[in-house]
């Protein structure tokens, strides 16, 4: 393989990642989407995606791999084909809570979330999906990731989701009719803050493979 060649199937390969984080994250965004307007047509078609995004994790890690079989790369590839790994590893939780979130509006049976925790979950996917934005947009231009800006959201959507849990516990103790729909509000809401957790995850892999540098961010 001249290295032309290598570097051209390392392009495909990123374009592959790219294209497989923007499916995760019209997941989530379709999924919460589903969730408060109780569409179950839109439920269903979150659903119906998840087979397609393990299909993409498949596919990517066996071509990935099969770059490093036929050519040892050098340093500053390697670790982008290593982000590679991690990224759809990552890419394919976010994309599963989405399939998860969907899940909880079919389960609520198109009602849609209640008044408690409707404006705190909503915030909460947004924040996810800005951070989700911000690693996809500097891994598809190869560009310096702002983490200062991905962890001043991760702080706010684990700050959501304990207001979320204390609302959503409030509603269930005043009325014992609230029970169900506060269970779920918490486990979207926990849903969520775990995109939030493999996003910064994803921000400390694409940081290694821009600099060569490890990280923990917190």
């Amino acid at each position: 393989m001249t290295r032309d060649s290598f570097h051209n199937q390392l392009a495909d390969l990123e374009s592959d990642v790219a294209s497989m984080g923007q499916l995760a994250h019209t997941m989530l965004r379709d999924a919460m989407q589903a969730l408060e307007a109780g569409d179950m047509d839109l439920a269903e078609s979150v659903a119906s995606r998840a087979k397609d995004l393990a299909e993409r994790d498949e596919r990517i890690e066996t071509a990935a791999l099969g770059i490093l079989m036929l050519q040892a790369p050098v340093a500053s590839d390697l670790r982008r084909i290593g982000a590679v790994l991690k990224l759809i590893t990552y890419l394919n939780r976010v994309g599963r809570y989405g399939f998860d979130i969907a899940k909880v509006a079919k389960e609520l049976g198109g009602r849609g979330t209640t008044t408690m925790g409707r404006v705190s979950l909503r915030q909460m996917g947004r924040n996810v999906e800005r951070m989700l934005d911000l690693v996809l947009d500097a891994y598809a231009n190869r560009k310096r990731l702002d983490e200062k800006a991905v962890m001043a959201l991760e702080e706010e959507v684990d700050a959501q989701r304990s207001a979320t849990f204390r609302e959503a516990l409030t509603y269930m103790l005043e009325d014992g009719r609230n029970i169900e729909p506060g269970a779920h509000v918490m486990m979207v809401a926990r849903y969520l803050e775990r995109c939030g957790d493999n996003i910064v995850k994803m921000a400390e892999k694409l940081h290694y493979a821009t600099t060569g540098e490890r990280v923990i961010l917190n």
